[in-house]
This record gives structure tokens, C-alpha cells and sequence, in this order.
């Protein structure tokens, strides 16, 4: 080949080389231009969008009701409310437990002298308005024997605290974070993060070369990924602009965007917002993010009281929250901590001494939150709410539900653990669970009666596994927990005679057959077993089906649909024979709403999750308007609701006694024919809870209302009402004349519950 051919080809591909070095630059070029347009783009804004704050209901303290200070405790500590001893001077946002003596020189005269203890507090309100200090006097048993106001002496029936933030979400995500600016981060926090992450984060740009080719030597010698070689920016880019998959493509974005953030913001700026994003563990379904957020997971505290033993554990965690857990993997995170603090010696940052105390320091315990979990389930339905009511949250949003702490807790745990218990308890559901791999679920649903707030709600056994909402979509077959709907429908009508029904009204229970529309209809009783003549009350208590059916048949299947409809039940109801006992279906809300109307006395009133919606500012949004609409007399609902009291006493669920119930209350078992659901719904004169037990594919479990759901029920309620005086439900007022009406019977009825056929009531004399 000839020199000039050679010359001739060395052009050509000096001009193609060229070429392509140019279409490479224009290609990086407008790829560049692209990436610093998202990350502008993402940064219009500002780096974090207003949160979705979800609120409780404030929590209160009521004369006659017990304090709980092991639920305060943790309430104070997670709201930044400092515990003071006796003798110290009590300050904003303190509260102190005093002996009796101390108490005493707060008063001229002592308003109960029986007190044990005093309890005193100097909060603000919900409203954020100041309110003077409040002392509450307890009993022995920490009973609040009454609430005084210390600036004037006088006396209060409740004293309101600030509402707790237990979930919080950004960009529909559920994550725990608290913004933290480098200025209130202790110089340790910034020294530990730095020395184990990025020790040269001051000197690179974005990139450093060293730390990259140091990872991809030590990659290649394990022959597997071993180390990123990430610096803090690179991180930062990763968690803020892109996702954590481990590609080259993703690598090499993240080394382009690390530049071109570097290039327009401080190294401040890229730290602050690297230590609010990096993703520090979980709790539950939350996500916990950056390190304001992680120091009250894990310490519990503000990031500016923590300490140098504290920072450094922060920092360990940071690269990989499940290994370095200090919850669960106490000598992993003890060992990474060790490493944190040698690199803060290596880089200077520490002295060996220092170092060496640190180490020597305790990991932190985790103490007993406010909430296991964030109430999952109930900001699934809070979150839906908001979606009916069309308020968008892009802009941030403050949420008051009327979540109760306390309640929510006990109900979260009592189910998860007495769910899992009834399923080793029966042979065949535990068959069940590991031949078949189904798990047996369950819901709770428990609403203030007084107000129709919802003070807890769980939608199932784990919201971990399954998202699916019971509560909200599960229609289930009522069974029994409909024939009290029955039952009410004859309290509000007359038999075949003339005369009004009443509890003690002779029903015959027996084995029949009903015709209708070319169709046979024969009910059978649980356990096939027939009493024969018995009172109304006594086939209630004891869910008789061929009683229950025969007295819908005989007041009318279309009165009884009238009165479901009228108590809220918005699904279709067919008016068949056997709507009498229970075969349709339903969600435990619309039976929840249904059953508080009848807690309520017959006043109707819709279920509320929310108090009120603001946005990020305070301006408020939305507000829950209390209504209520009277669908029946509270002489039937009080009769009605005495003879459930029965159910709990000789009925059905005459085992909740040895379950610890021993207050006033009245309920009803519900059980299919299909043992498929099996339901309780039970109710004190301030509360209603609704529980049900089954298997999402209808799988038949064998276990009844008292089996199944009742334990759950039961060991809720008890939590929940455990250490507070008794209250009694209060009856419609009236007098016994001799002619004595259903209504006017109730209370003598209750005297003489243990009587197994009390036909001869009927006969008894007042003064009997």
C-alpha cells in the first residue's frame, strides 16, 4: 500500500473518529442538558413537598376515669414533654407525678382527702392556646378523683392535651420524617457521617475518582458487588432523584447528576438534604427517613440532645438499617459503631479517649412507643375519606382523626395475638394454616357512642401481608348479629292479638317449614336443639333460629328490611325468609353504624374518622359536622338493649365472665350456618365494638360468635375499660304502674335474669 493511500485511510478515520466524538459530545451534551432539567424540574418546588400529617384525637383526662401513666409516659415523651421530679418547679410543657405532702401546699383546703397522689401538668391545649397548670388528685389505684384548675382552685371535668402525629406521608408515600437543618445538627452527627460515608465530602465534586476505583478493585477481588464507593452527593442523588437498583446505567446517572448538583448547590445544602433523606430503618408500614427522624425511632429524643456514642450509631446504620438494627442485631451495630468512631480518630475528628467511651456506651432499648405500628388500617380508611371529600394533598395537609391512642393499641395487639391464639387453639384451623397455607383473619371496629367517632380500627391480623381493608370491604354474612333488627321490628308492633310484644312475650320454638314463591324454607336451630314456649328475651339471648324466624315471618319480613333500612344499612336487602337470619351480606361499618344507633338509644348518626382537615398553613379545609336522626323510640331500643344485656349473662356469650367482663354491657354472637363468619358485637353504655373472625375465601373455620370472636371482644374491652368506675346504662324514664308495659319491665327484667323461662314475670307484682 502506498504512502498515500495510508495518509488517505488515517484521514478517513481521523474524520470518522471526529464524527463520532462530536456525536458523542452533542448526545452527552443534550443528555446532560436533560438530567440538570429534572433535577430543576424536581427542585421548582423546593427538595420535600408539604407532608400528609395524620393526627389523633387529643387525649384527655377525665374526672372518675383512671390515668394510665405507662400510656401518658409515652405520649409525653413522644410530644417533647419533659418529666419533672417532685420538688422542681413546674414549667411549660412539664408534668410531674407529687407525693401527697407536696400536693397538699397547693391548696388551702383540701377538696378530696382521700386522693393517694398527684398528678400535675402544665400543657397546651390542642388549640395551642396556654392553659394554666391542672392538678389531678388519684386514687389508689390512679383514679382521677378530681381535675382543678391551679390558677383559681376551681374545679374541671376534663383537661384536654395536644393531639399526637402517629403517620405521615410524602408523595403518597408512608414515611416518617422530621426536616432538620446542618445548623441544629450536633458537629459529632456531621463528623460521624461523614468520616464513615464520604471523609473527603469537602474536597470532591460530586464524584471522587479514588473512592470509585478503590470500590471497583475490591468488587472485582470479591467477585461480587462488596462496596459502592458512593460519595454523600452520589447518595444523595440515588435516594432523592433515581432508585436504589444496582445497574451501571443507574451508576453512571448517578455519577452525571452528582456533578451537575454539586455544580449548583452548596456542600451545606447537598448534606442537610442528604440527612433528610437517607432511609434509616422502618416502623410498621413507615418508612423512617433521615436523621431527624431516626434519633426519635431509635433514641426517642430530638437530634440536638444526642451524643457523640448516639451520632456514631446513627451513622452505622445509615448503611444498612436491617443489618446494623441496634433493636435486633446488637453486635452487628455495635461493631459497625466501633468502625465509625475509629474512622472520626483517623480523620481527626476525635480524640482515642473520646473515642474509646463512646464505645463503651450502651446500644439504646427500644422502649415502648405510643403505637406498636401507625394504625395502618385506619389511615387506609382516613386516606379514603379524604378522596370522597376531593380535598387533594399535593400541597401538604394537616389531618385530626378522632383516633383514640390508647384504644388503638390495645386493639392492634389483642388482635393480632388472640387471633393467632384461636388459630393454635383448634386442631383443624391450625391444619388449616400449614396444609393449605390460609391464615385465619380478623377486624375490629370500636366507636364512641356518644360522639359516633371511630376510636379504633383494624382491618385485619397484619397490614403487612395484606392491605386489604375488612373493615371497609368485606361484606360479610351477619348470621345472628341481625336478629336483634328482628326483634326490635315486634318491640315496635303487636302480636296476632292485639297486644304489644315485650320481652317476656311467649314465642314457640320448634322445628317448621315456611312456603313461599314455590320454595320451602326450614330453619334449624344451632346444635338442632328446641325449647318450645319460651319468652322473647330468653330466645334472643340464646340466638334461637326457629323462634327468631318465626317471629319475623309474623311481624312481617318487610317491616323487618323497613327497620334495617332505617338503622343505616344501605345494602340490598331482599325481603326472604331468611333476611330473619342473617343471609346477606354486609361490612362490619355499615353493621357498626347500624349497632350504634341502637348503643344511642335509636338516634342514628354517621361514623366519623375525621375532626377536621387543614393545609400546611392552618387554613382549615374541612370540618365534621355532628348531626344525628332519631329511627326509633328509646323505650323499644331500651328494651331491646336489655335483653341483649342477657347474651352476656345466661346467652350465648354467658363465657365472656371468665374472660374477664365484669362491667355492664350488652351483646349479641353471630354465627352462619355455614361456619364461615363468625361475628360479636357487644356495646357498654359509652362504647360499641364490632369483631369478626373468618377466612378471606370463605374457607368454613367451624367456630361460632362466642368461639371465635368473643375473646377478641373480650380481652379488648376489658384493656380498654380496665381500672374505670362502672357505668350503667341509663334507662328511659318512667314509673311502674300496674299495667305494666315492656319498657317499664326492663329494669325488674334484668333483676331476674337468671331465670331459665321467666313466663311467670309477666305475673310478678312490682314489689316483687
Amino acid at each position: 500500500m502506498s504512502r498515500g493511500m495510508v495518509i488517505k485511510k488515517i484521514k478517513t478515520i481521523l474524520i470518522l473518529f471526529t464524527s463520532l466524538l462530536t456525536l458523542f459530545s452533542i448526545v452527552l451534551g443534550v443528555w446532560l442538558i436533560q438530567l440538570n432539567s429534572d433535577i430543576q424540574e424536581r427542585l421548582k418546588k423546593g427538595w420535600f413537598l408539604p407532608p400528609v400529617e395524620i393526627y389523633s384525637a387529643p387525649q384527655r383526662l377525665v374526672k372518675a376515669k383512671q390515668l394510665n401513666f405507662k400510656s401518658f409516659a409515652n405520649y409525653a415523651k413522644a410530644q417533647r414533654l419533659r418529666e419533672r421530679d417532685g420538688d422542681q418547679k413546674i414549667l411549660d410543657g412539664d408534668w410531674s407525678v407529687i407525693s401527697r405532702m407536696e400536693c397538699e401546699k397547693y391548696f388551702a383546703e383540701l377538696p378530696d382527702p382521700d386522693f393517694s397522689t398527684c398528678f400535675i401538668v402544665d400543657l397546651p391545649d390542642t388549640s395551642e392556646k396556654k392553659i394554666a397548670p391542672a392538678i389531678a388528685l388519684l386514687s389508689e389505684n390512679n383514679t382521677i378523683l378530681g381535675l382543678y384548675n391551679l390558677a383559681d382552685g376551681l374545679p374541671v371535668s376534663e383537661l384536654q392535651l395536644k393531639a399526637y402525629k402517629f403517620a405521615q406521608y410524602y408523595d403518597d408515600k408512608p414515611i416518617l420524617r422530621r426536616l432538620i437543618e446542618v445548623s441544629e445538627t450536633p458537629l459529632y452527627c456531621l463528623q460521624a457521617i461523614t468520616a464513615i460515608e464520604d471523609p473527603k465530602f469537602l474536597e470532591h465534586k460530586g464524584v471522587s475518582i479514588t473512592g470509585t476505583l478503590r470500590a471497583l478493585y475490591r468488587n472485582l477481588v470479591a467477585g461480587r458487588y462488596a462496596q459502592g464507593g458512593s460519595t454523600i452527593t452520589q447518595q444523595l442523588v440515588k435516594n432523592y432523584f433515581l432508585s436504589s437498583e444496582k445497574t451501571l446505567k443507574r451508576k453512571i446517572k448517578e455519577q452525571f447528576m452528582a456533578v451537575l448538583l454539586e455544580l449548583q448547590s452548596d456542600k451545606d445544602t447537598i448534606l442537610e438534604n442528604y440527612l433528610n433523606v437517607i432511609y434509616m430503618g422502618a416502623n410498621g408500614p413507615f418508612q423512617v427517613r433521615g436523621f431527624g427522624a431516626a434519633s426519635e425511632h431509635y433514641f426517642q429524643t430530638p437530634i440536638e440532645n444526642l451524643e457523640l456514642h448516639e451520632c456514631a450509631l446513627l451513622a452505622a446504620i445509615v448503611n444498612s438499617p436491617g443489618r446494623y438494627n441496634p433493636f435486633r442485631k446488637q453486635e452487628n451495630a455495635t461493631k459497625r459503631r466501633k468502625r465509625v468512631l475509629d474512622k472520626m480518630v483517623e480523620n481527626g475528628m476525635l480524640d482515642p479517649e473520646a473515642a474509646e467511651v463512646a464505645n463503651s456506651k450502651p446500644l439504646p432499648n427500644k422502649s415502648s412507643p405510643v403505637m406498636s405500628e401507625p394504625a395502618p388500617y385506619f389511615v387506609h380508611a382516613v386516606l379514603r375519606k379524604l378522596k370522597t371529600l376531593q380535598i387533594g394533598s399535593e400541597e401538604g395537609l394537616k389531618i385530626f382523626t378522632t383516633l383514640d391512642l390508647r384504644a388503638q393499641e390495645i386493639a392492634q395487639t389483642v388482635l393480632a395475638q388472640k387471633t393467632k391464639g384461636i388459630e393454635s387453639w383448634f386442631k383443624h384451623l391450625k391444619d388449616i394454616r400449614e396444609k393449605q397455607k390460609k391464615y385465619l383473619q380478623s377486624s375490629l371496629i370500636s366507636v364512641d357512642l356518644k360522639s359516633g367517632e371511630v376510636m379504633a380500627l383494624v382491618g385485619g391480623r397484619s397490614f403487612k401481608n395484606t392491605q386489604y381493608n375488612r373493615i371497609l370491604d368485606a361484606k360479610r354474612q351477619v348470621g345472628s348479629t341481625m336478629k336483634p333488627f328482628v326483634f326490635l321490628a315486634a318491640l315496635e308492633s303487636y302480636n296476632e292479638e292485639g297486644v304489644p310484644y315485650s320481652a317476656t312475650t311467649p314465642l314457640i320454638d320448634e322445628r317448621f317449614t315456611h312456603e313461599y314463591e314455590g320454595q320451602s324454607w326450614s330453619p334449624k336451630n344451632y346444635g338442632d336443639e328446641y325449647y318450645g314456649q319460651v319468652p322473647m328475651y330468653f330466645a334472643l339471648k340464646n340466638s334461637l333460629n326457629t323462634a327468631t324466624a318465626k317471629l319475623g315471618l309474623s311481624v312481617g319480613l318487610e317491616a323487618v328490611v323497613e327497620v334495617a333500612k332505617r338503622f343505616g344499612i344501605e345494602s340490598q336487602l331482599k325481603a326472604l325468609p331468611s333476611i330473619t337470619l342473617g343471609a346477606f351480606e354486609i361490612t362490619p361499618w355499615e353493621l357498626a353504624r347500624a349497632y350504634t344507633a341502637v348503643g344511642r338509644q335509636g338516634d342514628l348518626t354517621a361514623l366519623r374518622l375525621l375532626d377536621r382537615v387543614e393545609d400546611s398553613n392552618g387554613n382549615l379545609l374541612y370540618k365534621s359536622e355532628k348531626s344525628s336522626e332519631r329511627v326509633a323510640s328509646k323505650e323499644s331500643t331500651a328494651v331491646l338493649t336489655s335483653m341483649m344485656r342477657q347474651t352476656l349473662r345466661t346467652g350465648t356469650a354467658k363465657a365472656s365472665a371468665k374472660m374477664g367482663v365484669n362491667f355492664s354491657a350488652a351483646g349479641k354472637t353471630g354465627t352462619t350456618s355455614d361456619s364461615k363468619d363468625a361475628w360479636f358485637v357487644g356495646f357498654t353504655p359509652e362504647v360499641l365494638t364490632i369483631v369478626w373472625v373468618g377466612y378471606d375465601d370463605n374457607t368454613s373455620h367451624g367456630l361460632t360468635g362466642a368461639s371465635g370472636a368473643l375473646p377478641i371482644w373480650s380481652a379488648y374491652m376489658t384493656q380498654l375499660l380496665k381500672g374505670q368506675d362502672p357505668v350503667e346504662f341509663a334507662w328511659p324514664e318512667g314509673t311502674y304502674p300496674t299495667q305494666m308495659t315492656s319498657v317499664e319491665l326492663t329494669p325488674l327484667f334484668d333483676t331476674y335474669f337468671d331465670f331459665e323461662h321467666p313466663i311467670e314475670l309477666l305475673f310478678r307484682s312490682q314489689d316483687q
